[in-house]
């Protein structure tokens, strides 16, 4: 795989995309705010503007509790303008599941008295001054004039009216986001933990925990216990292959075993929609743990990453996770390397 192509599937991965149906009106919101329970919502991009993830939305007996801060500072100011449909309650608190930028790059907007609370993984990488020259964000980055470019070029191809206006749409929402993101300045966590920190807002209690390293090393889960409701982050997704270009695979299916054993029926996770159940548990287990297998073995033979993902088959996964369409498909030459990294103990 190129570095063209990389940034690319970096890009696409964790900007999240943003569709349009041809015969669906174009949302008036950037957010759609799904109500789980009383007072408790995934907020959802609509496609308006690039957001990057899910926020779960809790509105407590005075004031509101965010988990994720989104993709850009503006994409945060839109969200706590938008917010106002469902609450005039203040925000006072906001968690980070972890540290990549679709989550967090929104967190500098929130100024004392509101407190942004992480893992203490997450502040030291969002601490780090190379946090935006190296990984994740930098690749995005790079990745970002080609996006547009690729998208003018469709538009200009494209003769059915519905589908080069939404494409038109696309470029706007595209154009805008670089603009928006030349104004982040990564922010970390004000307030950390290490394994568990509980939250009392009202008669609300809210569980912070860490149960192990999967997606990053820092990830953080949250946890409602009388709701029976957990807010996962990126560590369980709803249909999304896991991006492990920062991940931990070989220790990732235990960490979701752990999650297993809580006690909850509601799910809202960092990009898809809400579900029920820990079914979703048991497909990402199988799917992980071949691709550790197929990884090693390949490592093993001391095939270069770029190499090795287009050997890797995970087609065996298609039924769960249906951006599988062949062989070399729902993993990248970042994550193969890194998972190279942590196999020769080079991982941070």
């Amino acid at each position: 795989m190129t570095r063209a192509r990389l940034v690319l599937v970096l890009a696409v991965i964790t900007l999240g995309a943003f569709t349009f149906r041809a015969q669906s009106p174009v949302p008036t919101t950037a957010y759609r705010f799904q109500q789980i329970q009383a007072g408790i919502y995934s907020a959802i991009g609509t496609g308006t503007m690039n957001v990057g993830a899910n926020s779960a939305v809790i509105v407590n007996r005075d004031e509101v509790v965010i988990v994720d801060a989104h993709i850009t500072p503006e994409s945060a100011r839109v969200m706590l303008r938008e917010l106002k449909s469902i609450t005039d309650k203040p925000v006072r608190t906001v968690i980070n599941t972890h540290f990549h930028f679709d989550h967090a790059n929104g967190n500098q907007i929130f100024q004392p008295p509101t407190e942004i609370i992480g893992h203490v993984y997450t502040r030291n990488k969002l601490l780090s001054p190379d946090i935006m020259r190296v990984g994740t964000f930098a690749d995005a980055l790079v990745a970002l004039p080609n996006n547009i470019q690729n998208l003018k070029n469709q538009v200009a191809a494209e003769r059915d009216a519905s589908a080069k206006a939404n494409l038109e749409r696309q470029l706007r929402v595209q154009e805008a986001y670089a603009e928006q993101v030349k104004e982040v300045r990564p922010t970390p966590p004000t307030v950390t933990l290490e394994k568990q920190m509980t939250l009392s807002r009202g008669d609300r209690e809210i569980r912070l925990l860490f149960v192990g390293r999967g997606h990053t090393g820092g990830d953080v889960v949250v946890y409602l216990p009388k709701e029976r409701l957990l807010c996962t982050g990126d560590l369980l997704l709803t249909t999304n292959t896991p991006f492990a270009g920062d991940g931990y695979v070989n220790e990732w299916p235990d960490t979701l075993e752990k999650l297993r054993a809580i006690d909850f029926d509601d799910v809202i996770p960092g990009h898809g929609e809400p579900f029920k159940g820990k079914e979703k548990i048991s497909y990402w287990q199988a799917f992980l743990r071949d691709l550790w297998q197929q990884a090693s073995k390949l490592h093993d033979q001391h095939v270069p990453p770029a190499d090795a993902v287009k050997q890797i088959d995970l087609t065996a996964h298609k039924a769960h996770f249906p951006t599988i369409t062949g062989v070399g498909v729902g993993v990248n030459a970042a994550a193969v390397a890194r998972m190279y990294a942590v196999m020769e103990r080079r991982a941070d």
